[in-house]
């Protein structure tokens, strides 16, 4: 039972602690979306116009107050049953071009579909009335009428009105670079083509959205979505109906991402090279495998504490920078030394934790200073009871690739 615990204590840790939304790095994407209904805009309207039964108010024998209400009444009946909604995917790359910025390309795949469209157009329904008439001549013409519009009336069906393709360039706005959590904005257009009755296609958007970072370069992200299309430049078609216009739609996407660092590669620091002749030949000493950094736990937290005071945070700035610049080869491995806890087992997972937290508090400090997570190596390790002396200790070893 006791080893399923530490089991947990350390692999969860490691699943979590990812590296973020970094600059330099190249991010491929794909999400899935649910359209929340279309709002406004001409198509909707269109459709629904489309799908009215006009000739059911045209009955002999009602009056003018009752066409009336019956015009009104099937005119909220049809605007209930005609109801749009889409499905959108999404496929695209973003690069982190400045610290909070990005700039992405993506594609985008939207099919808009009409609950209820009718089957038969208006001019169906004044042929069958006047094959009614042929059979039934003792009829009045607007009862034939409604009995056309009522079989249409009845000749119903979900079907796909729009299929729109287009490619966007969009922009993101990062608030939190570096961490596990990355909450952004992202705004762009685009253009493109409305496959099933033609047209030019242009697109505008905007949504907030929130990235969590795992398993060191996926993420997965869920955003709500706010859009704007215009099908212009029609071009009239035969089919049944028309999806010309406009419309706004509100969407939640939900999607998986990898992203990849494409940073320029450093060159090698200035290591001590020791030169020896040896038979008139040179050889070269290579650098030390491990090179290791020793504070005193008092130098960078708070006593007892996970807290980094404001002296611990300069000290880390200061490494981060000399691990930048003089070290970008090697990995960095947090090693926190800490001292029992009174009255606890020798074996008590509290206290191997409060020695993990310490050093995530540091891995955040090392990512907010652009040190790529890759570098460092179980960035939750060292929890161990430092034994050398009666001092709690942090240790940073530099381990050479």
């Amino acid at each position: 039972m006791w080893k399923c615990k530490w089991l947990l204590l350390f692999l969860i840790p490691q699943f979590l602690f990812a590296e973020g939304f970094q600059k330099g790095n190249l991010m491929l994407f794909g999400s899935g979306s649910y359209g929340l209904g279309i709002t406004s805009g001409s198509l909707e309207r269109h459709a629904e116009t489309y799908n009215f039964p006009t000739y059911l108010v045209f009955r002999d024998g009602l009056s003018t107050e009752s066409r009336t209400f019956y015009y009104y009444a099937l005119s909220e009946f049809n605007s209930d049953q005609v109801r749009l909604n889409s499905h959108l995917g999404e496929v695209g790359v973003q690069y982190a071009f400045f610290k909070y910025l990005s700039i992405g390309l993506t594609g985008v795949d939207q099919s808009i579909e009409a609950s209820n469209l009718r089957q038969l157009e208006t001019s169906s329904v004044l042929l069958l009335a006047s094959q009614f008439q042929r059979q039934f001549p003792s009829s009045s013409f607007n009862d034939n009428l409604f009995s056309g519009e009522l079989l249409s009336f009845l000749i119903r069906k979900d079907q796909r009105i729009s299929s729109i393709r287009t490619g966007n360039l969009d922009f993101g706005i990062h608030f939190l670079p570096n961490s596990v959590f990355d909450p952004y904005v992202r705004f762009g257009g685009g253009m493109g083509n409305e496959r099933q009755a033609g047209g030019r296609v242009e697109r505008l958007f905007a949504g907030i959205g929130l990235r969590y970072h795992f398993a060191s370069s996926y993420f997965l992200f869920l955003e709500a979505l706010t859009t704007n299309t215009y099908i212009i430049d029609y071009k009239t078609q035969a089919n049944t109906f028309r999806n010309r216009g406009n419309f706004e739609e509100s969407f939640i996407s939900f999607g998986f991402g990898k992203q990849f660092s494409i940073g320029s590669s450093n060159e090698d620091p200035n290591g001590s090279t020791v030169v020896e002749t040896l038979d008139k030949t040179q050889q070269t000493e290579p650098p030390p495998r491990i090179k290791t950094f020793s504070f005193l736990a008092s130098e960078i937290f708070e006593p007892k504490s996970i807290r980094i005071h404001v002296e611990g945070r300069a000290k880390l700035d200061a490494l981060a920078r000399s691990f930048a610049i003089e070290y970008p080869e090697y990995e960095i491995v947090i090693i926190n030394y800490v001292a029992p806890f009174p009255g606890t087992e020798e074996e008590d997972p509290l206290h191997e934790q409060f020695g993990i937290n310490r050093s995530f508090a540091i891995f955040q400090i090392l990512r907010e200073k652009n040190i790529p997570a890759s570098r460092i190596v179980n960035a939750t390790a060292g929890s161990t009871r430092y034994e050398i002396d009666s001092s709690e200790r942090v240790l940073f070893e530099l381990r050479a690739k």
